[in-house]
């Protein structure tokens, strides 16, 4: 018998729990997928504070240095290491997360 982390669970297994469960907000949804698949590894970062981009939920800090970034890409941080990085995540890390690369509409 696999244990409940070797247990691989589809796009759309995790749809039919959803549809069942029927969440009320984007976030309840948001935060019963990080708890069905686990938290995305894309992620911000603010004053070196990690969260999860899908829940919000804090995932680390590395204020004495202790949280390891490495392999996650970062909300709107646009360099060669996030979009390597972002090649490399599947759909259980992108599902209901903002594109991290959106650029922003500047007014003016």
């Amino acid at each position: 018998m696999k244990s409940k982390k070797e247990e691989k669970i589809t796009r759309k297994e995790l749809m039919l729990k959803l549809k069942a469960i029927k969440p009320k907000t984007k976030e309840e949804r948001n935060k019963l997928v990080c708890v069905l698949i686990g938290h995305s590894n894309i992620q911000t970062a603010c004053f070196g504070y990690f969260n999860c981009a899908r829940c919000g939920d804090q995932l680390g800090d590395n204020l004495a240095g202790v949280y390891n970034a490495t392999g996650c890409v970062i909300l709107d941080h646009n360099c060669k290491t996030c979009r390597a990085n972002y090649k490399k995540l599947d759909w259980k890390d992108k599902l209901y997360c903002p594109d991290p690369f959106k650029e922003e509409k500047k007014n003016g």
